[in-house]
């Protein structure tokens, strides 16, 4: 009489399920590995524009650091000075950077505000500190509709958030 071999453990629902399971465990540890090292490069240029910050414009404490692209790219960043001053420090390709006092200049919800008042059917997508021909200001881009959907760069200065352009992006029609 023949014995009946059990079935090995690969072949049982059981086998499946951890075979499935340790797959599923290995794929997302691989795309976890994928967006890390696509997202190194931007933490990296975030902590040098950090550094540079602190020794260059004596920040002590950093609250936000941004790439911004208008004219030429540069670090934006956001922080406090020892004596509790907040900084906007615009860290400028082979110049020194350029530091402005928070509290003395416009504020995002002035522009948010100014900007509103003007275009009340504007959508305001973001206000962010800008480098804009050789100085700092604010961007605020926004959609507005009248037969199409639009959108706007406007920029206003940082001192005193007087406006100084606007950029109109190609209309773009809805099917």
């Amino acid at each position: 009489m023949a014995r009946s071999r059990s079935p090995r453990w690969y072949f049982t629902r059981r086998g499946w399920t951890v075979i499935a399971v340790l797959a599923l465990i290995l794929l997302l540890a691989l795309i976890h590995a994928e967006l890390r090292s696509i997202q190194q490069p931007v933490w990296q240029g975030e902590a040098q524009a950090a550094s540079l910050a602190k020794e260059q414009a004596g920040l002590t404490e950093v609250a936000s650091a941004e790439k911004y692209v208008w004219d030429e790219p540069l670090w934006i960043v956001r922080g406090s000075t020892a004596e509790g001053r907040q900084l906007v420090v615009w860290l400028l390709p082979e110049r020194a950077p350029y530091a402005e006092n928070a509290a003395e200049s416009a504020t995002e919800a002035d522009i948010r505000a100014k900007l509103l008042a003007a275009k009340p059917d504007a959508k305001l997508l973001h206000v962010r500190p800008a480098w804009h021909q050789g100085s700092p200001a604010w961007e605020a881009y926004y959609s507005r509709t009248t037969d199409q959907l639009r959108y706007f760069y406007e920029f206003y200065d940082f001192k005193t958030g007087a406006e100084r352009a606007t950029y109109s992006l190609t209309a773009k029609r809805s099917s």
